[in-house]
């Protein structure tokens, strides 16, 4: 019983630690962090629409039961809605994702999914300038996006999604939360003017980077006064908020749209150097000789797998219509 209790109390702490994580921010860093869980990796393969490599997903050995699939439903329920529009694409993935998936990346608009789980590139016809460069930030032990920096923004590539980067998945509803609001918040490449933006003329929202709250933010001003508020999941109370931010407000009000300077060095958030790079495509078959390097992690944190219910009330379905060109 003694030991049962001190158990359960670790699982909690390990869990509050992660949720501590999530709400203060990771920081942006030069190279992907690789979770323990991706050393069990022997297979890549990208799902096209058209042209277009969509999505990556990366397997481990089959039959491998490495992943509970609460968690894989979660991503893959949010596949459905944000490409509700393309029938002929979600038939690609209209099957329960097996146990051995342990990585799903999607690409975002203008970008491809590359050679590994991590790796994003522009999309043809679009060539990436003398000095852009790639940034990475996880939101969560599940999440990681990729940032492409050009002319001193940082645009959207791709998410990269672990259902179980530690082997339990946990804080299933923080991370529905986070994929919605990591897709929302996106800049669009090549810049456009937000005003003019589909988003922005369809449903008064956009995304931008804020200083003060250190992240990309999604921006409603659909409230009475038109003012726009981050709209915010409050990850312990499990409820989605609005807030008022003075650089955000100012940054509305003021804002013109001018043609965006070459090469301007990015200034969003500080980098941290990752030393391990990323690893190359995997091709071995066995799981023991393909063991991944990785980069320090919260994950040693973390423990436990509670079931939450993955449906969303709340997150609005508007963000299917531009996702595929």
């Amino acid at each position: 019983m003694v030991f049962s209790k001190l158990f359960s109390s670790s699982r909690s702490r390990d869990k509050e630690n992660e949720k501590k994580y999530i709400i203060n921010g990771y920081p942006l860093t030069t190279s992907p962090v690789i979770p323990d869980i991706l050393k069990h990796h022997v297979e890549f393969k990208k799902v096209k629409y058209g042209s277009i490599d969509l999505l990556g997903l990366t397997f481990a050995h089959e039959g491998s039961d490495l992943v509970k699939p609460e968690s894989l439903e979660l991503f893959r329920n949010k596949l459905e809605k944000w490409y509700k529009s393309n029938p002929k694409f979600l038939e690609q993935i209209n099957y329960k994702f097996p146990k051995n998936l342990i990585a799903i990346s999607a690409a975002r608009p203008s970008f491809d999914v590359g050679e590994s789980c991590h790796e994003f590139k522009l999309r043809n016809p679009f060539k990436p300038s003398e000095n852009s460069y790639f940034t990475y930030r996880k939101h969560s032990e599940c999440i990681q996006c990729a940032y492409y920096n050009e002319d001193g923004v940082e645009f959207l590539a791709g998410i990269t999604f672990y259902p179980a980067p530690h082997g339990k998945p946990q804080l299933l509803k923080s991370n529905d939360a986070l994929l919605y609001l990591a897709s929302g918040s996106y800049i669009r490449y090549p810049l456009e003017d937000r005003r003019k933006s589909f988003l922005m003329t369809e449903y008064k929202q956009y995304g931008r980077f804020c200083s003060v709250a250190g992240k990309h933010v999604l921006l409603t001003c659909s409230r009475n006064d038109r003012a726009p508020r981050h709209y915010e999941y409050n990850h312990v109370t499990k409820e989605y908020e609005y807030i008022f931010c003075d650089e955000c407000c100012r940054d509305y009000y003021t804002y013109k749209w001018e043609e965006p300077k070459k090469d301007t060095p990015a200034t969003a958030a500080p980098i941290v150097v990752v030393e391990e790079s990323v690893p190359a495509a995997a091709t071995a078959t066995d799981s023991e000789s393909s063991a991944v390097s990785r980069a320090s992690s919260t994950e040693s944190l973390v423990g436990g797998f509670e079931r939450i219910d993955v449906s969303s009330d709340v997150e609005s379905d508007i963000y299917d219509a531009e996702l595929i060109d």
